[in-house]
């Protein structure tokens, strides 16, 4: 990824926090195969699935088949982000490059409580963001964006030009290892921070169950229900934790790169959440 496409993305998500920080107030229409048309335009895309994990197979399938990578598209109708990246997706000149390239799988989250088991059987521990992107290699089954899954957050701010450019950069089969990440002492590192990843992965799902049915009540046009302390709270969590488990494996890379010996990597804590105090 280039500087200029990680300054966009990260700006991003520092200018109004992680996943979806626009609520969409308007009630969104049930989208049929009669209204496809509208559906691309608006990016209304993001439907309920009978089984998502025999649609994951398809695609996944379909995309081994045709020499392509699977792009699997996490959000919501109801999240103005999510419609963003999902029209984009459908407009040239980037929806050429989408359709050389891949497969596209759009995933339905709901109210921040469906989806997982479709990442779970990618070996992705947690969604932070609506949208999140998966981009998979059919071959091996590796999501191979898998640790900046998160940055299409505000989709919406993110330009045609630099969504080009990270699509492209994905773009093709049989991604190579990058240099070191063999290294044995390497890997026990990024274990652990795997490991702290899933412990924070676990509460995340925790706090969506108590924000899921409360934005649910407000989308169905209950506006008493939304409590915005609340809802930022777990914006702040779920916009933290991504870039810490960046941070803490680039540190990891470059201290083994030096060639420093016995690493202790300094975890972040988080503040507990209000409802946790009750």
């Amino acid at each position: 990824m280039t500087r200029q496409l990680m300054v966009t993305l990260q700006g991003c998500l520092l200018s109004a926090g992680l996943s979806c920080a626009s609520i969409t107030m308007a009630t969104d229409g049930a989208v049929t195969a009669e209204s496809d048309s509208h559906a691309t335009r608006s990016g209304q895309v993001f439907l309920p699935s009978s089984d998502p994990l025999a649609d994951l197979a398809a695609k996944l399938a379909s995309a081994k088949a045709s020499n392509k990578r699977l792009l699997v598209v996490l959000g919501a109708n109801w999240c103005h982000d999510s419609r963003a990246l999902a029209t984009r997706l459908f407009t040239a000149p980037l929806r050429t490059d989408i359709e050389a390239h891949y497969v596209t799988l759009f995933v339905d989250v709901g109210y921040l409580d469906k989806g997982q088991e479709v990442i779970a059987s990618l070996g992705v521990p947690v969604y932070y963001a609506t949208p999140t992107v998966l981009i998979v290699d059919p071959v091996s089954g590796l999501v191979v964006n898998a640790h900046d899954r998160h940055q299409w957050a505000e989709a919406a701010n993110i330009g045609m030009p630099a969504s080009i450019e990270y699509f492209r950069q994905f773009a093709g089969t049989g991604q190579a290892t990058p240099a070191g990440e063999n290294d044995v002492y390497l890997q026990t590192l990024l274990k652990q921070i795997a490991d702290f990843e899933q412990a924070q992965a676990e509460r995340l799902y925790r706090a969506y169950a108590v924000v899921g049915p409360m934005l649910k009540a407000y989308k169905e046009g209950d506006r008493d229900a939304f409590d915005d302390d609340l809802w930022n709270e777990v914006r702040d969590y779920r916009f933290r934790v991504p870039l810490d488990l960046e941070a803490l494996r680039s540190e990891a890379r470059e201290r083994v790169a030096a060639g420093e010996t016995g690493i202790e990597l300094n975890y972040p804590v988080y503040p507990a959440f209000s409802w946790e105090l009750n």
